[in-house]
This record gives C-alpha cells, sequence and structure tokens, in this order.
C-alpha cells in the first residue's frame, strides 16, 4: 500500500488531518484538524442542546415520555434547525 492511499484511510478512519501528518505535512495536517475540531465541537453543542430541550420538557411534564412523541419532537427540532442552517450552508 503506497503512501497516498494510507494517508487517506488515516484521514478517512482516524481523524480528518491525520493522514497530512502521515505525508509530514504539518501545516495543512494542522488545518485540517482544527476545521473539522470546530465542526464537531459546534455540531455536538447543537446536539446535546437540543437534547437537553427534549429532556426538560420531558421532566416538566410538558411532554409525556412515549418514543413516538419524543421522535416527533426529534423531527421537528431537525426540521427547524435544518432551515435555520440553510443559508450558513449557501455561503
Amino acid at each position: 500500500m503506497n503512501k497516498a492511499i494510507k494517508a487517506a484511510l488515516f484521514s478517512a478512519i482516524i481523524f480528518p488531518g491525520a493522514g497530512q501528518l502521515l505525508l509530514k505535512k504539518y501545516i495543512s495536517a494542522t488545518h485540517f484538524a482544527i476545521f473539522s475540531g470546530v465542526s464537531l465541537y459546534f455540531l455536538f453543542s447543537n446536539l446535546m442542546s437540543q437534547a437537553q430541550d427534549i429532556i426538560d420538557k420531558v421532566q416538566r411534564g410538558e411532554v409525556s415520555a412515549d418514543l413516538v412523541i419524543i421522535t416527533e419532537l426529534v423531527n421537528q427540532q431537525s426540521a427547524t434547525a435544518s432551515d435555520s442552517l440553510s443559508p450558513a450552508l449557501i455561503i
């Protein structure tokens, strides 16, 4: 297996930028890792915020702890989030 394929596998499986480290391209590896890390932070931050909102509604008794109702809430929140993110995706 040549270095390019190995680097692509490292970036795909381990973490974006890991393949660049293998190829000793430290600056581009840093850029890939920072961009991916920041993106993952915002993704999981948003995900945890939405999950916490649903948990709070269940604990306050606004929503019953039924799987179907919780699934509907998740679908509503994801539709709302995708509508608000669409201008950001265009940019």
